[in-house]
This record gives structure tokens, sequence and C-alpha cells, in this order.
């Protein structure tokens, strides 16, 4: 109808649409910006990694005070800016309370948040996303165990490996191609595993990589379930080698293809050696 101005998110009038965005995005992390302010560094499906100032978010009582934290997952309104965007308003979807209220559950979200911190800026990828957003869910279920955050954890780490295009390979040889067989009821034996190269290795060219791990095909078995589930299983069943295993496997790993070393990692190890 004449004279009926047609209304954009968060009751903006559209003519202002030109010079803001929606972005629905999870907080990856916040750091300080003068007496008042925060930038946050936000993963959104549509624009990839970006940061924004949310205006006034250290002040308690400020609006956008609850929605400046991390691993909260928000609706923002942002308006472009030439050094920094600014997050003008923004609506909470999921604060995801009980990460926060939690350090093994704030250990492993900080540390899974860091490795999509460290991915390229403006490069959407919905999928990328979306793995985030299915792990945060489940570290935030209230009465998982440890077992079952760290399951969440090394299923969002496998994602996020074939994600980039280094999903490992196992049961075959990454070098030669030969197949490694093991029978099923075997749970001992030790298998060569490659971070660098991307895959086990077979006996005849385990010296290929000085720098090879030795896992237990325990331990590779469920790097390879985990790769295979389309969303965290509820908990793998392992031994404590085993997952120690797994844990070195995965860790190798990202440290070798993001080229590396994870701030939050020796948090993450603080945390893990006092809860296990």
């Amino acid at each position: 109808m004449p004279g009926t101005v047609r209304r954009a998110p968060f009751g903006f009038p559209a003519f202002r649409m030109a010079l803001t965005f929606s972005a629905r995005a999870i907080v990856l992390r916040t750091r300080q910006l003068g007496e008042k302010d925060r930038i946050l560094t936000l993963l959104s499906p549509d624009h990839g990694r970006f940061s924004a100032v949310a205006k006034g978010a250290r002040n308690p009582k400020g609006k956008q005070a609850a929605t400046s934290q991390p691993f909260v997952l928000a609706r923002f309104l942002i308006a472009p800016g030439r050094s920094l965007h600014v997050a003008s308003q923004s609506q909470i979807e999921d604060a995801h309370i009980h990460i926060c209220g939690d350090l093994v559950r704030t250990a492993w979200a900080s540390y899974i948040c860091e490795m999509c911190d460290a991915t390229p800026e403006s490069h959407p990828d919905s999928e990328l996303f979306d793995a985030l957003e299915q792990a945060l869910a489940a570290l935030n279920e209230p009465e998982s165990m440890p077992e079952q955050l760290e399951t969440a954890a090394a299923w969002f780490q496998i994602r996020f490996l074939h994600i980039l295009g280094y999903e490992p390979t196992i049961g075959r040889c990454v070098v030669s191609g030969q197949k490694i067989t093991v029978d099923p009821a075997d749970t001992t034996t030790k298998i060569a595993f490659s971070p660098a190269l991307g895959g086990t290795l077979s006996a005849s060219e385990v010296s290929r990589d000085p720098d090879r791990l030795t896992a237990s095909v325990t331990a590779l078995r469920a790097m390879h379930t985990l790769g295979r589930a389309k969303a965290p299983p509820r908990v793998l069943k392992l031994t404590p080698a085993a997952r120690r295993d797994l844990r070195e496997l995965l860790r190798r790993q990202i440290v070798v293809h993001l080229d590396a070393r994870l701030k939050s990692q020796k948090f993450l190890d603080d945390i893990l050696a006092a809860n296990w």
C-alpha cells in the first residue's frame, strides 16, 4: 500500500537494509575494546568468520551484554564499517548456559571454537557452522558425562578435518593403498598413523614419516565411526588408553593442518588432567 514502510529484521525500516545485514552467528571469542565495548569474533553460515564491535557490551545492564559472550548463538544486525563492523542489535537464540557453568564443557567449547577461529575470514561455510552448532548443543546437554562431552568434541574435530579436506585415511596405507587387515576381535594391535601424510601406514611404509604416531586399533576404529556419524554420538565406549590415543591422533592432525598450536590447548589439558 502507498506510504507503507516494509519492515526489516528487528524492526528496522527497509531503507536501512542497504547499510546493514542480518547474521545468525555463533560467538567464537570476545575481547575488550575501550572501557565499554567488546569486539566479537563471529561465525555465520552466510558470511563466514568476521568481527564486529558490540557497543556497551561490557556494561552488565547493556542491551548486548548477554549476546556478547563466548559460545552464544544469536541473530545479529550488522552495520558494515571501514575497519570493523558494528553489531547494532542482537537477539539470543541459545546462550548454552550449561557450557558456561562447567569447566570441562567450557574447555572443550573453547578448543573447538578456536579451531573455527583459525579458518580464513569471510569464507561462508554452512557445513562448518552446522557442525559447530551441533557440537555446542551436545556439549550443552545438562546430563552429559565427561566421556560424552569428549565424544562430542572428537566428532567435531573429525567433521572439521573432513570439511577442510583433511579427513584421514583409515584401514588402508595412505602411501601404498595397501589394505591393513586386523581381526575384528583384536583390540590390542598398534598401527602406525601419520598426521602429516593423513592416515594409517602399513608396516613397510612406516619409515615415510619419522614423526608418525602409533595408535591402538580401537582408537582408529573409533575415529572411523565418528567420521561416518552425521551428528555427535551419545558416547563411544573406549578404554582410558584408547581415549588418550584418539585424543592425541586428533590433536596432532589439527596442529599439522592448521599449522598452529591452539592457545586453548593448555587450558583443556589442565582441565582434563584434573577431571580424569
